[in-house]
């Protein structure tokens, strides 16, 4: 399943994202993000994690499933970054994208029974997809800046139930052993 949904995410919303990232990049120096150059990307910070949650009730409609969220993460794309070919790590059982700031198309590709699919998404649009069942993909960006956010989830009662939270005790980056 890959879905796309337009629209999903209003124009307000997506700027006060592009905002929040931006100033996240600069509180924090502008360290490089771990697996994509020239790339800024973080994992989980409170603006997001509130998203994830916002577009639940959206995502599981969609997918006609209950799903518990494991995390977000966002990303700045700079000239010449490029998403390598990947599935998503159990988390991503469902993933969503969300573009948030574009200055060019730059689409997203996904293997699907032996074709490629290429999908464009405007600012608010999103995808849906089966993170661990479709290896996906970005060419090189030849534009200057491109933010897109991901959103995880995972079966509620399916066989990935137990990455609730990213296997986290809370959201936002929380402990990962018992805090007690």
């Amino acid at each position: 399943m890959i879905k796309i949904i337009r629209d999903a995410i209003t124009i307000e919303m997506c700027n006060y994202i592009s905002i929040n990232m931006e100033l996240l990049r600069h509180a924090l120096n502008n360290p490089p993000d771990p697996t994509i150059s020239n790339a800024f990307g973080y994992y989980s910070p409170i603006f997001l994690e509130s998203l994830l949650l916002y577009m639940q009730p959206l995502v599981e409609q969609e997918v006609n499933e209950t799903l518990y969220p494991t995390y977000s993460y966002g990303r700045i794309y700079g000239s010449g970054s490029e998403l390598p070919i990947h599935t998503d790590r159990p988390s991503g059982e469902y993933a969503v994208t969300c573009c948030i700031e574009k200055q060019i198309d730059w689409p997203i590709y996904f293997e699907d029974s032996n074709q490629i699919k290429s999908i464009e998404l405007n600012v608010g649009d999103i995808c849906i997809y089966e993170g661990m069942k479709y290896p996906h993909y970005r060419k090189p960006f030849f534009g200057d800046r491109h933010i897109q956010v991901f959103l995880m989830y995972v079966n509620a009662n399916g066989q990935f139930a137990d990455w609730k939270y990213d296997k986290r005790y809370f959201l936002c980056g929380g402990l990962t052993t018992n805090p007690e």
